[in-house]
């Protein structure tokens, strides 16, 4: 018969699997009053600081590329900025870092996106994501160039919303793309009467 050989000392716990450690996210870092206080009399100073970051091989797409291209009165709200470029980390950290500097705080982060090649610039304050930025799977959409900044242009956002409407898979967006092409719809009529 064998003898089993019985071990002393230390218990070994089981390894905690990576995924389920306790990590310190940049959202879980304490927020003062002061942070939200410089965050919302600010906020007005995001885009535009946005826009003062962005460089000739990012395109502005989404609410912000329809708003661009329509009258003021068919604009619908929107708090973020969609922007497809080829290196989306390193522009959303320029970015991070030129809202921080403009607030006087470190009151932005950088998130990975839902979506592959996505990461976000997100607002430590109430968890808001102030500009997208993604990697195109294929070549860049059509744009032109406005007030020296380029975004999507209409004809491309008309066709996209088009061919969304058409799959039934993204029947959760379909009421905002029905929504967006009636409203480029009126613009156009509206150009043509004057």
């Amino acid at each position: 018969m064998r003898k089993r050989k019985i071990r002393t000392g230390r218990i070994r716990l089981p390894q905690i699997p990576h995924s389920l450690k306790p990590v310190l996210t940049p959202q879980s870092k304490n927020v003062t009053p002061k942070d939200t206080e410089t965050y919302y009399r600010k906020k007005k100073k995001v885009y535009p600081t946005i826009l003062s970051v962005t460089e000739p091989h990012e395109v502005i797409h989404g609410e912000r590329a329809v708003q661009k291209h329509l009258p003021q009165y068919l604009h619908r709200h929107t708090s973020d900025v969609d922007i497809l470029t080829p290196t989306p980390y390193v522009d959303a950290m320029e970015s991070e870092r030129a809202l921080d500097k403009k607030m006087g705080r470190d009151i932005f982060y950088v998130d990975k996106g839902q979506h592959p090649g996505t990461w976000r610039v997100k607002s430590r304050t109430n968890d808001e994501s102030v500009a997208d930025y993604t990697k195109p799977e294929e070549k860049l959409p059509p744009y032109q160039t406005i007030d020296g900044h380029n975004y999507v242009t209409i004809d491309y956002i008309q066709k996209h919303n088009q061919e969304v409407l058409n799959d039934p898979w993204s029947s959760f967006r379909h009421q905002k793309d029905r929504d967006t092409l009636n409203r480029i719809k009126i613009a156009r009529r509206r150009k043509r009467k004057k």
